[in-house]
């Protein structure tokens, strides 16, 4: 048998695609019932070079384990950051056990390790994926309103002063302005204007472009279950209008809406009409460059925040490599570099990642206070960038 592990060929590409339709959609031999290119077609149109951006495992020149490994650029307070955005991790239904998701996997882990990238992302089980360094991560605000708030504050026959049209490939105007609109953010993650509108459907999701009085107020991104992928307002004083077309083109009572942190004037808006909100993590995170890592969310972080001003040693043994890295916070400004100085902290790649982004960090507790205040950091990718 002929074993082949390494990038997709080109002209597999079909087989490729055929391979994981049926491994994630497709059951007992028949046809799929949805397939990749319908649900992500930022990933999986040709244009888009879906075999160059899998590494597989072949037998005799038969594709039987695939995992994509798609590059994408974050900008966070003018830092520039590599992502590699993990998916479609597939092993064939007659080839489960042979330990090729694992080999996967470590190519995709060696793909980003020999091109510096600094961190990287999935979704899947956790204990799955944490093997591999991946760990739970982020903070997402999430604030529900529903009718009865909109009757409460609007009145009975309340209805939207707006209205929203479904974004086509002739907006291409309109798809500026949503572009300028998420790049006005503290962090974005950049996107192309050529594939804006795939990305924007990403998951099936229909993209919303919203106007009142002819006037562009902003945008949204629905699922065929009527979950909202995202949402931006122009003006904060706005989202009530928005998420009232969201509920009259989705027919529901209730509107669930993911916001970053960072949203500042959008959270505070949110936080004074909604019915309720929580904080929730979402994707698995490995990061494996931390000095650019810390220092690029801590910078937007500094942008929203007021930060104590301290300098911060800690000795982080990552995934990637050991680092020891020296944070120096001096009132906006944020500064990161390797040192070989005595450490105040000592954390594992897990209580790392915890510690930066999660929720609950035992360990932030044993830092000194002027650095309590630093973490979690602002760090949060969109629904329409995951894959």
């Amino acid at each position: 048998m002929s074993l082949y592990k390494g990038r997709c060929k080109k002209e597999d590409t079909k087989q490729l695609l055929d391979m994981l339709d049926d491994v994630f959609f497709a059951e007992d031999g028949g046809e799929p019932e949805i397939r990749f290119i319908e649900l992500l077609p930022k990933l999986y149109k040709d244009e888009y070079e879906p075999a160059y951006n899998n590494v597989i495992v072949s037998e005799d020149g038969v594709i039987k384990a695939a995992v994509g490994c798609y590059p994408m650029e974050v900008r966070a307070a003018g830092r520039q950051l590599k992502v590699l955005g993990i998916g479609n991790v597939a092993v064939a239904k007659d080839s489960r056990r042979k330990g090729y998701m694992i080999d996967c996997m470590n190519m995709a882990i060696d793909m980003m390790k020999d091109g510096d990238y600094d961190y990287s992302v999935l979704g899947g089980q956790r204990q799955r994926y944490s093997h591999f360094g991946y760990e739970p991560s982020g903070c997402l605000y999430r604030f529900i309103v529903d009718s009865e708030n909109i009757k409460r504050l609007l009145g009975e026959d309340a209805s939207p002063a707006f209205e929203a049209r479904e974004i086509t490939p002739a907006d291409g105007e309109i798809i500026k302005k949503i572009k300028a609109l998420n790049e006005s953010l503290p962090y974005y993650t950049v996107r192309s204007e050529a594939a804006y509108l795939d990305i924007l459907k990403n998951w099936q999701s229909v993209p919303y472009a919203v106007f009142g009085g002819g006037e562009f107020k902003g945008y949204f991104c629905v699922g065929k279950n009527g979950k909202v992928q995202e949402l931006k307002a122009k003006n904060a004083e706005d989202l009530l209008e928005i998420i009232m077309c969201v509920m009259q083109i989705t027919g529901q009572n209730s509107v669930s809406l993911p916001v970053p942190v960072c949203e500042t004037e959008e959270c505070a808006y949110l936080a004074k009409i909604s019915e309720s909100s929580s904080v929730n993590m979402f994707e698995r995170l490995n990061i494996l460059n931390y000095g650019r890592f810390i220092e690029a969310f801590l910078a937007a972080k500094a942008q929203r925040v007021n930060l104590c001003s301290g300098t911060l040693k800690m000795l982080i043994h990552g995934f990637k490599r050991d680092e020891t890295v020296e944070v120096t916070v001096d009132g906006a400004t944020v500064t990161v570099s390797e040192t070989q100085a005595e450490p105040d902290i000592e954390l594992s790649h897990y209580e790392a990642i915890n510690m930066l982004t999660g929720i609950y960090s035992k360990e932030k507790l044993s830092l000194p206070a002027f650095a309590q205040g630093w973490f979690p950091l602002d760090y949060y990718a969109c629904g329409p960038d995951n894959v």
